[in-house]
């Protein structure tokens, strides 16, 4: 593997999901303090928003390691895809720690596990909006339905799917 091909915008991303594994399965997202004692426990599994985040970010991680490994086609548009699912991720982890983890109606603290897994996907799609930008894209275009639609329908070629191709040249020129 040669590691000069990634670009800063693809390590972010790939950082990103190395941290969402790290801290998201193996520190304590939730904590709780009461007459002076504290407890913590808990990680992105115990929470449908923590565990689709995870999923979304170790899934973009992935992909920039296949993409930039040339492994995986370029017919899709990747970096909007890559916005997509890392910035999903962010607003649901903003949403958990906004509104806090909570356990059978009782409401937990915030522990580090909980705030380093969302710096880890903040990070990630930080990397996905430069990776995008990167590409040529601007980022008013990810507000234009019709330039969404545009990049899904194409081939890879720019040109649209489903089009005609032109009638061959006539026989006997």
């Amino acid at each position: 593997m040669d590691f000069s091909k990634f670009k800063t915008n693809d390590w972010l991303i790939i950082g990103g999901g190395a941290g969402m594994i790290v801290f998201g399965l193996f520190f304590d997202w939730a904590k709780i303090e009461s007459f002076g004692f504290s407890a913590s426990d808990g990680n992105a599994f115990d929470w449908f928003r923590g565990w689709f985040s995870l999923i979304l970010v170790v899934g973009a991680a992935v992909v920039t390691v296949l993409r930039v490994m040339e492994k995986l086609d370029d017919k899709l548009p990747w970096p909007i895809i890559l916005i997509a699912a890392t910035g999903l991720a962010s607003l649901l982890m903003l949403f958990l720690i906004v509104t806090g983890p909570d356990k059978e109606g009782v409401d937990l603290g915030r522990a580090i596990g909980l705030w380093l897994s969302a710096i880890s996907t903040f990070v990630a799609t930080a990397g996905a909006v430069m990776s995008f930008t990167a590409a040529g894209g601007d980022l008013k275009d990810l507000t234009d339905p019709n330039k969404l639609k545009s990049a899904f329908d194409s081939d890879g070629d720019g040109d649209a799917a489903g089009e005609m191709p032109p009638p061959p040249p006539p026989a006997g020129s």
